[in-house]
C-alpha cells in the first residue's frame, strides 16, 4: 500500500509518498502556494497532520483525496499503548505526539525526543511509552525575530551574515546568532543531564546543527515516521 504523508507547518508544507517503509518521493511547498501544487495522486491513502485548523487546506485535500485522506489534528488517545501526561491529550501538540512515535519505532529505551523547528520541543518518553511532559521554547528563528524586533540598538545590517559555529560574533547579526544557538545547545545539554538514561533523539529543520553540535543522531523524518505507524495502526 502506498500513503502519501503530509506535514503542514507554519509557512511550508513538507510530504513524503512511501510504501512500506521506503520514501519514494518528497516534496515542500509554501503554504500559499498549495492550491496550484502538483500534488502526487497515485497514492492509496494520504495522511495529513496539522498542528493549526487549516480550514482551506482541510477543504483542498478533501476535495482531492476524498476518502482516502485522514486528517491528523490531535493524538489519538490509547493508540499503540502511549500513555499520556496531559490531562487534556487533544491538547499535546500533534507533531510532538507524531515525533514520540516515530522516535519509538527506532528504539525501544528511554527518549529524549527533540524537534528543533519554529519552536523548539523536549519531550520525555519512558520505555513504557509514558510520557513525562516536556519542555517548549522558541526556536532559532522565532528567538532571533524577538531580539530583533524587540531592542533599539540590537538590529541586523544587510552587509552582515550569520555565522554558522558557535564562536563570539564580530557583528551584531553573527552575536545574535551564535547567542541563541549557545542557549539552545545550553538548553538541551541541562536537559539531557537531568535525565542521563534517556536517549537523545534530534529531529526538525534546525536539528541537523543542533545535532552536530551535541554529538547526537539527526534523524528529519521522525513526524513521518510517526505518521506512517498511525496508517498503519
Amino acid at each position: 500500500m502506498s500513503v502519501l504523508l503530509i506535514d503542514i507547518g507554519n509557512t511550508r508544507i513538507k510530504w513524503q509518498t512511501r510504501r512500506q517503509g521506503q520514501i519514494l518521493a518528497e516534496g515542500h511547498v509554501d503554504k500559499d502556494k498549495a492550491p496550484h501544487y502538483a500534488w502526487p495522486d497515485e497514492v492509496d491513502e494520504v495522511a495529513v497532520s496539522s498542528v493549526s485548523t487549516n480550514e482551506e487546506l482541510h477543504e483542498l485535500f478533501d476535495a482531492r483525496y476524498g476518502h482516502r485522506l485522514r486528517w491528523i489534528a490531535h493524538p489519538v488517545e490509547g493508540h499503540a499503548g502511549f500513555h499520556h501526561c496531559y490531562a487534556d491529550p487533544k491538547r499535546l501538540g500533534v507533531d510532538r505526539w507524531l515525533a514520540m512515535l516515530g522516535a519509538r519505532a527506532m528504539f525501544t529505551d528511554h527518549l529524549l525526543v527533540v524537534d528543533a523547528g519554529t519552536a523548539l520541543t523536549l519531550d520525555l518518553l519512558d520505555e513504557s511509552n509514558q510520557h513525562h511532559g516536556g519542555y517548549i521554547v522558541p526556536g532559532q528563528q522565532m528567538a532571533q525575530r524577538a531580539l530583533f524586533g524587540g531592542t533599539d540598538r540590537v538590529r541586523p545590517f544587510s552587509d552582515e551574515r550569520h555565522d554558522t559555529d558557535l564562536t563570539p560574533g564580530k557583528s551584531t547579526v553573527a552575536c545574535v546568532s551564535a547567542g541563541v544557538m549557545h542557549q539552545q545547545v545550553a538548553f538541551v545539554k541541562s536537559v539531557a543531564g537531568n535525565h542521563e538514561n534517556y536517549r537523545l533523539v534530534i529531529t526538525g529543520g534546525d536539528g541537523a546543527q543542533l545535532a552536530e553540535w551535541l554529538d547526537s543522531g539527526y534523524y528529519p523524518n521522525l513526524i513521518f515516521d510517526g505518521m506512517e505507524l498511525l496508517c498503519a495502526g
